[in-house]
Formats: C-alpha cells, sequence, structure tokens
C-alpha cells in the first residue's frame, strides 16, 4: 500500500479525509475514519469494494489504483 500517494491525491483534491469517508458511505460502503486509518497504517486491508468506492471519490484512474494497492503484492 502506498500511503503517501493516496493521501497525495486526496489532499489534491481538497477534500479532507472524513468527507472522503462520507462520499464513501454515500455509496452505500460501510466506512469510518478509523477503519479508513487502519487501512493506509497496513493494520487491514481494503476490501475490493472499498477500494472501487475510494477510486471513484478521489478519481483515481487504473494506474494509480494499481500503483497505490497493488504494487507491493505484484512486484
Amino acid at each position: 500500500m502506498n500511503k503517501g500517494m493516496l493521501l497525495g491525491l486526496i489532499k489534491q483534491t481538497g477534500t479532507p479525509v472524513y468527507k472522503v469517508v462520507s462520499e464513501i458511505n454515500d455509496m452505500g460502503i460501510p466506512m469510518t475514519t478509523s477503519t479508513f486509518y487502519k487501512g493506509l497504517n497496513n493494520q487491514r486491508e481494503f476490501k475490493a469494494n472499498e477500494i472501487v468506492a475510494l477510486s471513484k471519490v478521489v478519481n483515481l484512474n487504473r494506474d494509480e489504483v494499481m500503483d497505490i494497492f497493488f504494487k507491493e503484492m505484484v512486484s
């Protein structure tokens, strides 16, 4: 998980993390801010539906999703 890249892209949107989490919840994906930060800190893995929702909220392209969430698994 590339924590720095994800947080950097979230900051570029100008949207605070709590609003990103709120938008994910609005999509029907239950997530708390605590759950989000646990995912960032590798205390839990993001679920596939959470990754899809995050990519929509933060407007991540396919390469960014791969670099953020799957780079370490693949290499």
